[in-house]
């Protein structure tokens, strides 16, 4: 392929595009530890944290607009028009659905598409992580979601004991691209509100998994 004419071109400009947006939901959570009377704060702003995930990739295609008529003549009109999308017949009037004329696609859905191909970092956290450090006799993994995983060890204290032996001081030099830092209480807090370290959330001996019972 040979380029013969340029018309215009872009330039990258590379730079944490949400950065400002995931600082301000973290230091939010991160005052709430801190302070119990922004504890309500810190939890929405949790909410506004997660669920920008499902708003930046919301189909605005599937949008309707819902209007109630009860005259006759009103009904026909809204059925004959091309945005008719649906009626449902209430008692003295109808709720009809209509199309969107027009659809105003503004949500940021390279945010989801980069959520979405982030997660993959899970198989990261897996295959540079634990199944470096560990040995594949000393744990075995439970279940894994896209921010999370449940893993089984041989040992009560794994990042102390279980760690391979001839690793177990590259780990200490490294664990803190994976984990919390915790050298002292202070910087401890602050990184449990970190996005991309794992934190240990619960610890047990024993985990259950509900399935349906199918009936012959």
């Amino acid at each position: 392929m040979e380029i013969t004419k340029t018309y215009c071109f872009i330039k990258a400009n590379f730079h944490k595009a949400f950065a400002p947006f995931m600082e301000a939901v973290s230091n939010a959570r991160r005052e709430g530890d801190v302070d119990k009377s922004k504890a309500m704060i810190a939890e929405m702003m949790k909410l506004v944290g997660n669920s920008a995930f499902g708003r930046s990739g919301m189909d605005m295609s599937k949008h309707k607009e819902v209007k109630y008529e009860s005259n006759d003549k009103a009904i026909k009109s809204k059925i004959e028009h091309f945005t008719f999308h649906g009626l449902e017949e209430l008692n003295d009037a109808c709720e009809i659905t209509m199309k969107k004329r027009r659809l105003n696609n503004k949500n940021p859905i390279h945010l989801l598409i980069a959520i979405y191909q982030l997660a993959k970092l899970r198989f990261s956290f897996y295959y540079e992580c634990i199944d470096f450090y560990f040995d594949r006799s000393d744990f075995q993994y439970q279940e894994m979601d896209t921010d999370s995983a449940y893993i089984a060890f041989s040992c009560e204290k794994p990042f102390q004991d279980c760690i391979k032996p001839e690793l177990r001081e590259y780990f200490q030099e490294h664990k803190y691209n994976w984990f919390p830092r915790d050298y002292n209480t202070e910087v401890a807090k602050f990184d449990r509100r970190t996005p991309g370290l794992f934190k240990d959330e619960w610890s047990g001996n024993a985990m259950v998994s509900l399935s349906r019972s199918w009936s012959e």
